[in-house]
């Protein structure tokens, strides 16, 4: 505990008043912290089926692939996907959750990524680009997801750690401020009494 203020009514009503402060911010805090606490809980639910959904478009371009890396080689698929670079559009914005700024992230591809029409081309190298399409919005959920876990994760642990700055450091201390104020005044109280008892004794 730091040093004690003088025991007057000033500093009693001041600490009070502070007591009252902190009691009522750490009362907001874990409102704060519980909303915080269900909205990760929520996304977390929904973590498992963005990474499957992932895993599921990775494996599908990966099957598709491997026949087209078969029939065309490395160099002959190097010479047909270079041919065809379309632009990639991303997307992000962002939500407020108890003023913590989430993100919304969204992966499209402006044209179509299979080089259709081209003759160097084969069905397995155009299902390969579509299913890659579809890799790569899976890739922005994911790390929408990731992202906002790891935002709420971080602001939960800070609340708490103002939570219990409040409840096991600033309020005890106050309440033993202020129970210290009041025992010193109510002694000063007492023996102003009793002065004043002997000098009406001894006036008699």
């Amino acid at each position: 505990m730091g040093k004690r203020p003088a025991p007057t009514k000033a500093n009693l009503f001041s600490t009070q008043t502070q007591l009252k402060f902190a009691s009522d911010g750490r009362d907001l805090l874990q409102q704060k912290r519980d909303v915080l606490v269900m909205e990760l809980m929520g996304v977390v639910a929904g973590f498992a089926d963005v990474e499957e959904a992932l895993q599921g478009s990775l494996t599908k371009a990966r099957n598709s692939f491997l026949p087209a890396y078969i029939l065309m080689g490395k160099e002959g698929l190097k010479r047909t996907v270079s041919s065809h670079q379309p632009d990639l559009e991303l997307e992000m914005e962002q939500h407020n959750v108890m003023g913590i700024a989430l993100p919304r992230i969204r992966v499209s591809v402006v044209a179509d990524l299979a080089p259709a029409g081209l003759l160097s081309s084969t069905g397995a190298l155009d299902t390969t680009l579509q299913e890659m399409q579809e890799v790569l919005s899976r890739i922005g959920e994911y790390v929408e997801v990731v992202s906002t876990i790891w935002r709420l994760a971080i602001e939960v642990e800070k609340t708490q750690k103002r939570i219990n700055a409040l409840e096991n450091v600033f309020i005890p201390e106050s309440e033993q401020t202020i129970d210290w104020i009041k025992s010193v005044m109510e002694e000063n109280d007492r023996e102003d009494l009793f002065r004043r008892k002997l000098l009406k004794s001894r006036a008699s």
